[in-house]
């Protein structure tokens, strides 16, 4: 029975790359990239009981590098230091923290002394003590100062 290893070495590829402590660097995928290509080249000048083991590096390597560029594609500026100071955005979600304070996410966000190319492209704030929440909602535009903190942990995509 044939087996179709391909699906597998792509697997292999993923699993290597979620498997990294931290982002691999465009440098890095550079040396990936140019083992698939001398694996690919070598595997025609062995023997046929290692060319399939050089030919899987292929598939691997490729995916780990597509991942890399998706990640990329899809990322956005996130805050790497605590940020005090004015902030504005526009209301899209109002909720409660675990504290049961009032949490608001705010897109299009203005940060004070900030190029727009680094400021998060949406912000969640927890309220505290009593606020005249009665007439805010969402599409609200708001300015307020507060403390904003980068993110203690990886967020799945769309989520704060």
């Amino acid at each position: 029975m044939h087996f179709a290893w391909v699906p597998v070495c792509l697997g292999v590829g993923i699993g290597i790359y979620f498997q990294q402590a931290r982002e691999p660097e465009v440098l890095t995928l550079a040396g990936i990239a140019a083992f698939a290509v001398a694996c690919a080249l070598a595997a025609g000048k062995v023997g046929p009981v290692v060319a399939p083991f050089l030919l899987a590096a292929a598939p691997v390597c490729t995916v780990f590098g597509l991942a890399k560029w998706r990640t990329e594609a899809v990322a956005t500026p996130q805050l790497t230091f605590r940020y005090y100071g004015p902030i504005e955005g526009r209301v899209v979600g109002i909720d409660r923290s675990a504290s049961d304070a009032v949490r608001l996410t705010l897109d299009r966000v203005v940060l004070a002394r900030m190029s727009p190319d680094r400021t998060p492209a949406r912000v969640r704030i927890s309220l505290h003590g009593e606020q005249p929440l009665g007439r805010i909602g969402p599409g609200d535009t708001l300015i307020l100062t507060g403390h904003l903190a980068p993110p203690r942990w990886p967020r799945r995509a769309g989520r704060l």
